[in-house]
């Protein structure tokens, strides 16, 4: 039975009441019920506008954006100077992405009533929108291009109207929200027809000589030439199904650190990461060498153009599982989002819908910048292989190589226990002692140093075996079959040893992390000053974000091994308060209880 308001509703007639009724529902966020009344208020008397107007914002709010256009226009049939209908035609008109129109119905509104303050509002809103979405002329190549692909995407069934492109500079753009977005919804589909997979990749002419020869297995970056060299066939293909969407790839990679000029590269001198762009030049011609000798009519492209289309294959590609198959594939328009932590949105590829589509994780207003997140990585891969800078980037790492002591009488003992005789290994450090890879930095830099029994280390070695071993017979353990006996001990979880091992330890942290300071001819102070500049290029810029961002690092391991080394001279209660003193200390606190404490309280007991 329904409730008796509900049926005294039924049985309203007044269509004042029922208009104050659907105000009421409308302010509640009823919105179909709201419908319902107005649409009742009409029909009881349908030459009142106001109930038009009522009935139209109702329909924006249900994305019926026609059906309110025509509500408005009836209402101005029925009052011609009806500012409010002209106001209500303008905001579905800018839901339907139609700012032009929206602007000249805001100003027939202000025409009327001047000093409305919704009005106003709304006419300075759309003026901004209208230029930064037309930041671009209409006859611009590069919105031409753009403008071609949407269609493409449109026609083939792909679907994202709440989302829009932006253009800050002619080669830069981000994807920002044409309308209000609300958490959970999609934002996105891309249809698998629509999609350059690996599949396609393998069944290209090239495609096909590569696979038979087996190079999926024998090159370096298997599934990133595999779909270069896809790309380079098509773009030569007029009639490709994907021209559209090739048009509008990239045509300039100066970006890219494997392209900097010699000049270019000397911002980079005493960085690491000069050597990580050699070894990426290397693994990209030994891939290109390769391809060209099993594959032959691959030699047709240059290997400047396939270095191009290798760095923009791995800075676009989306990994997908498709009917249960893992694969890699361009998606058009997915591609476009930048980069922003923590996640605003979630990609995945749906069997039930057949096609990729974006989620919304948070409400995205309209005009915001929706973004993607390409996930927790240092500024070495951001820039590597994309060519841009995280700005406060809380993942950067710096590579540091730890060498054995030339004089360390127990080194050929501890390379048997390793089964290694590399003479040095490389961690990639970051700014917390807090870090499980600093937890490993500083157990492999214990087992280096340690020049005391070696029956400590043998006993440690001989746990790691044993847990191993019950890790394999399936029994509860935390170990992992990289401590597999045959491949030699990890030394990656060692304790602190002893008080003079890890002041050793500390010492040989600053030693290091000075050594590679005075690599660099600039200090952090100096890059600073530099950075003020206004006359850097992009690369120089980035360039001297990303030394900076390694200097902050190794300034910061030094700063944190020079403060806390007295304190394994300093009884418990004398440690403690000069931690508490330091506050830039409060970053190492589990190192502090779980090495220099515990250490301290070893000592005390003896």
């Amino acid at each position: 039975m329904p409730p008796k308001n509900k049926k005294k509703e039924k049985d309203i007639k007044d269509p004042q009441k029922l208009k104050e009724l659907g105000n009421k529902a409308f302010l509640a966020k009823n919105f179909e019920e709201a419908l319902e009344l107005y649409s009742k208020a009409i029909e009881a008397d349908p030459t009142e506008a106001a109930f038009y107007t009522n009935r139209a914002a109702v329909e924006i709010e249900l994305e019926k954006f026609d059906d309110a256009l025509t509500d408005c226009d009836r209402a101005l049939e029925l009052k011609p100077a009806f500012a409010k209908a002209h106001f209500r035609k303008a905001q579905a008109f800018r839901e339907k992405l139609e700012n032009l129109s929206a602007i000249e119905e805001t100003k027939k509104a202000l025409e009327i009533e001047p000093q409305t303050a919704d009005f106003l509002k709304l006419f300075e809103e759309l003026k901004q929108e209208y230029e930064e979405d037309n930041s671009l002329p209409d006859d611009h190549p590069e919105k031409i291009r753009f403008d071609r692909m949407l269609r493409w995407l449109k026609e083939g069934g792909s679907q994202f109207d709440k989302l829009k492109i932006r253009y800050y500079t002619a080669d830069y753009r981000g994807v920002h929200a044409a309308r209000d977005i609300k958490k959970g919804e999609t934002i996105l589909y891309v249809p698998k027809e629509q999609i350059i997979t690996l599949e396609m990749a393998f069944a290209s002419p090239i495609g096909k000589l590569m696979f038979e020869k087996g190079l999926r297995q024998r090159l370096i970056s298997p599934k990133h030439s595999f779909l270069s060299c896809f790309v380079m066939q098509e773009r030569r293909k007029p009639d490709s199904p994907f021209q559209h969407y090739l048009d509008i790839l990239p045509k300039n990679f100066s970006n890219f650190p494997i392209f900097f000029t010699e000049e270019e590269k000397l911002w980079l001198k005493g960085s690491p990461f000069l050597d990580q762009i050699e070894e990426k030049i290397l693994d990209i011609k030994s891939d290109y060498d390769l391809i060209c000798k099993e594959a032959p009519p691959f030699a047709q492209f240059p290997i400047q153009e396939y270095s191009e289309i290798r760095m923009m294959v791995s800075s676009r590609i989306f990994g997908i599982q498709v009917d249960g198959v893992k694969t890699d594939g361009f998606v058009a328009y997915a591609d476009m989002l930048n980069h922003k932590r923590p996640r605003q949105t979630t990609w995945n590829y749906t069997d039930d819908r057949r096609g990729f589509i974006i989620e919304a994780l948070d409400d995205i207003k309209r005009g915001e910048q929706v973004y993607d997140s390409y996930g927790k990585k240092c500024n070495s891969r951001f820039f590597l292989n994309y060519g841009f800078i995280n700005l406060n980037n809380d993942a950067n790492e710096v590579p540091i190589r730890i060498f054995y002591n030339p004089d360390d009488k127990l080194k050929q003992v501890k390379q048997d226990m390793i089964k290694d005789t590399a003479e040095y290994k490389k961690f990639r450090v970051v700014e917390t002692f807090n870090e499980r890879i600093m937890q490993e930095f500083l157990s492999w830099l214990r087992f280096v140093e340690y020049d005391e029994n070696i029956m400590l280390l043998i006993q440690y070695q001989a746990a790691a075996q044993q847990a191993a071993q019950k890790y394999r017979r399936g029994d509860d353990s935390d170990s992992d079959d990289q401590d597999d006996p045959s491949k030699g001990f990890k030394a990656k979880d060692l304790p602190p040893l002893s008080i003079r091992n890890e002041k050793k330890v500390l010492t040989k942290i600053a030693q290091l992390c000075r050594a590679q300071m005075e690599q660099y001819p600039t200090s952090i102070i100096e890059d600073r000053e530099i950075l003020e500049r206004e006359d850097l290029t992009f690369n120089q810029r980035n360039a001297v974000l990303y030394r900076s961002g390694e200097k902050h690092i190794l300034f910061t391991l030094m700063f944190y091994a020079e403060k806390i080394l007295p304190m394994l001279d300093m009884d418990f209660k004398a440690a403690r308060q000069l931690a508490q003193k330091t506050r830039e200390l409060d970053e190492c606190g589990d190192y502090l209880t779980n090495s220099i404490y515990y250490l301290i309280k070893k000592e005390n007991a003896k």
